[in-house]
């Protein structure tokens, strides 16, 4: 079996995803009032597996996203590139506080940041802190993000990546912005970290009944 390099793996999957997202039309629900496709002062977040529609959508915007330091992650760094986003590599794991201190400068300077909070390895739908560090540190607001197709294909990976079939429905919906405070302690902190979870889970799955999507169990 013939592996590909991570670099032609990255540049393959953003042309798949193009070239799927010309045959959907993408219906956008944002809270009323907020301009989102005006934005420039926030930190989006969308999950793993549901990285489709956030990365059409979002495009050409000047965003900079956190994509690890793993493999998996090279070939999102190139993906995204090809899409027009900027990268910065680190994880919880490997370089995350160099990374975070980094996308910290960039979103003082007015750059829109980008994370995928159960990244990079999982678990699945569970938010990790990063954002929120991010959130803290510049008073920028958190915009969960969550998108949907009525069919499908889902991956047999950790994320169970959602890659919608041409010609499929396609929902995005936008979360209200969410503000987290500086100076927060261990408690507080998580008391945040739990609720942007539980709001990025709810606009994933107000985007699935919306599309009308069946996830298989």
């Amino acid at each position: 079996m013939i592996s590909l390099p991570p670099n032609m793996l990255g540049k393959a999957a953003w042309w798949l995803v193009n070239l799927v997202s010309k045959t959907i039309r993408i219906e956008v629900h944002a809270p009323e009032g907020y301009d989102w496709r005006e934005e420039t002062d926030a930190i989006y977040v969308s999950w793993h597996g549901r990285l489709f529609f956030p990365m059409v959508c979002l495009r050409n915007r000047g965003m900079v996203v956190l994509v690890s330091e793993h493999r998996d992650g090279e070939i999102i760094s190139v993906a995204s590139e090809s899409a027009g986003y900027g990268t910065v590599r680190g994880s919880t794991n490997r370089g995350g506080v160099r990374a975070l201190a980094k996308l910290v400068r960039l979103a003082k300077n007015g750059r829109l940041t980008g994370f995928t909070p159960d990244g990079p390895r999982g678990p699945r739908w569970e938010f990790q802190p990063g954002a929120l560090f991010v959130a803290s540190k510049t008073g920028k607001p958190i915009v969960p993000i969550g998108g949907s197709a009525s069919r499908a294909h889902y991956f047999k990976s950790w994320d169970r990546f959602q890659l919608p079939l041409p010609f499929s429905r396609g929902v995005l919906v936008v979360g209200e912005p969410y503000y987290v405070p500086g100076g927060l302690d261990e408690e507080a902190f998580e008391g945040h970290r739990r609720e942007l979870e539980r709001r990025l889970i709810e606009v994933n799955r107000r985007a699935d009944a919306l599309a009308g999507a069946k996830e298989p169990t």
